[in-house]
């Protein structure tokens, strides 16, 4: 009996040994806030345009509780943001410190164990300006700040200094730290600040490709790549869209496209110049006829500016055929019964739904990830033009008729 209480002891003292480390390096967060006491509260860290929710709980009655940083998480810098109901929320430094906050009689937030925090609340708090010191993140993140109140300045300007507008593109791109950025809580105002600095397309397009070229983290690399195509697909900045994709695909940090990349990486080969895929479904291929130009439309029913798009396009019908437009409605509908009613009202002859929504397979080959989209191609299948509204596809027809 007394060998098998010594067996036990030397067990669970080895265990004691194996996740005593574990217990000491976590990173530990100890918060006591009176004025929260018995309140909810959630802990998240700003990743890019979203917030990782870690940790959720109730504050004890003197208004007191403990974050622990996840394992998955030791590596993170950046601002964390515990919120409740009762009051804003807190934003605080989270960079491998363990530390604690209490607020004094002044209800001032007192740091004790950290250094950030105490540096970045001594400006937030006192106005005080500590020498800078670069090796803090807190003293970086109020040059990002700095940074953001610059790009608000100058895009809320009726007329933009030009000489200003061109030191902050080039800050962001030699410069601006995405990586930091990331975690700042501040990423949104930033990349969007950013993108409406730019008059062109093609400075937009060349510009973020450098900046992609900054970024050594993946997460992050991958983030503003997803952000970028959702921007441009948007407000259809095609040719940039099509400078960025195309340099995302042959950097080849993307092996395994997902969802709206592996979407964007499927647009990127039906844009302006190359024969756009072979479209399924179609009886007479686009050779055959005697049509000069062939327009694709996207569409989706449930889609409020489809109907105004293809409703344009049924008056213009007419004209359009005259000029040798070959039409190709093609749905991302699901309801083969819906179709047959709504193509009834479509003048062209060719109409097509495989009712596999936006997994269908001229969906997937053309990268369609919203609708109205319009591919005008020539005789050939050579795509001459992309765009989304109707309005677009004259100039366009007449651009080329007159080359």
């Amino acid at each position: 009996m007394m060998k098998q209480i010594h067996f036990f002891s030397i067990k669970n003292l080895l265990l004691l040994i194996v996740f005593i480390p574990y217990i000491t390096n976590a990173q530990k967060i100890e918060i006591q806030l009176p004025s929260q006491a018995n309140e909810g509260y959630a802990f998240l860290l700003n990743k890019g345009i979203r917030q990782d929710t870690i940790q959720k709980g109730v504050f004890s009655a003197t208004g007191q509780t403990t974050i622990l940083i996840p394992d998955k998480y030791r590596d993170y810098t950046g601002i964390g943001s515990l919120q409740t109901g009762g009051a804003a929320p807190f934003n605080m430094i989270i960079n491998h410190e363990s530390f604690a906050v209490e607020q004094d009689n002044g209800n001032k937030y007192v740091f004790k164990g950290s250094p950030e925090n105490t540096y970045l609340y001594s400006i937030i708090q006192d106005q005080v300006m500590p020498v800078p010191d670069s090796t803090l993140y807190a003293s970086r993140f109020v040059d990002m700040i700095r940074y953001s109140q610059s790009l608000r300045k100058i895009n809320s300007q009726m007329i933009p200094n030009l000489m200003e507008k061109t030191n902050i593109r080039n800050y962001a791109t030699n410069n601006l730290d995405l990586e930091l950025l990331y975690t700042s809580g501040l990423w949104y105002e930033v990349v969007d600040g950013l993108l409406r600095l730019y008059g062109g397309q093609q400075a937009l397009g060349e510009n973020m490709v450098q900046i992609l070229e900054n970024i050594k983290s993946e997460e992050v690399f991958v983030h503003l790549v997803d952000n970028l195509i959702t921007i441009t697909e948007q407000y259809g900045w095609d040719d940039a869209f099509n400078i960025i994709i195309p340099y995302v695909e042959s950097s080849g940090r993307i092996p395994v496209p997902q969802g709206k990349i592996y979407l964007a990486f499927a647009l990127a080969k039906a844009r302006e110049g190359i024969k756009a895929p072979e479209i399924e479904g179609l009886a007479k291929s686009l050779q055959q006829g005697a049509s000069k130009y062939n327009l694709l439309v996207f569409y989706n029913p449930g889609c409020e500016n489809c109907h105004v798009q293809i409703k344009q396009l049924i008056k213009k019908y007419t004209e359009l055929k005259d000029r040798g437009v070959r039409i190709i409605s093609i749905s991302g509908g699901s309801d083969k019964l819906a179709f047959e009613q709504e193509q009834k009202e479509y003048p062209w002859e060719d109409k097509l739904c495989d009712f596999n929504g936006f997994s269908g397979k001229n969906f997937i080959n053309f990268g369609i990830m919203g609708t109205p989209v319009f591919f005008l191609l020539d005789k050939e299948g050579y795509i001459v033009k992309r765009f989304a509204q109707v309005s677009e596809l004259e100039p366009n027809i007449n651009s080329i008729e007159e080359k």
